[in-house]
């Protein structure tokens, strides 16, 4: 502990952490990182007991949202809306000679949500998807193939519906 910790405790100067994790929030996440200015919000889950998580700068993580599975990776300035899941991995139901809950795990890949990105609310993120950096994803979508940058998609399972650098700039009043 480097002098100037030692200075703050003896005087009971407690320093901010550098990002918020409510106490109402489950996190089982041995590998999880969190960026400085990163706000995780109620009764939100993190649950990757083998993979790791990695939750950019400035990010927020609204309530009820649920971040389970493998490798996620979420970058700086994103917005997660409340009830969001983002479920890295799959069961193997290929297969038909053991019950799926025992036949084992697949997966495509990590989940990766690039900088500046808005999840609306009700989303559900699938295993192995990118979403572009700067993207939008309309509330109650399930995202199921990677989002280029700036597009808006929405519906099940999520189309584009435009990119940002193409949508008419609306004046503000």
């Amino acid at each position: 502990m480097n002098l100037f910790k030692k200075i703050l405790l003896k005087l009971k100067i407690v320093p901010k952490p550098a990002y918020y994790v409510s106490p109402r929030s489950i996190i089982k996440a041995p590998h999880l990182m969190i960026g400085d200015g990163a706000e995780i919000g109620d009764y939100v889950v993190i649950q990757s007991p083998m993979g790791s998580v990695t939750i950019g700068q400035f990010t927020q993580i609204n309530h009820f949202t649920v971040i389970y599975g493998g490798e996620v990776h979420i970058g700086n300035n994103v917005m997660i809306a409340p009830h969001v899941m983002i479920a890295a991995g799959d069961h193997d139901f290929i297969q038909t000679e053991k019950p799926m809950r025992f036949a084992g795990e697949l997966s495509k890949g990590p989940i990766r949500i690039e900088d500046n990105v808005w999840i609306g609310s009700n989303c559900t993120i699938t295993d192995g998807v990118t979403i572009g950096r700067d993207a939008v994803v309309g509330a109650n979508s399930v995202v199921t193939q990677d989002v280029g940058p700036y597009d808006i998609v929405a519906g099940v399972p999520a189309r584009v519906i435009r990119n940002r650098k193409d949508a008419p700039k609306k004046a503000r009043d």
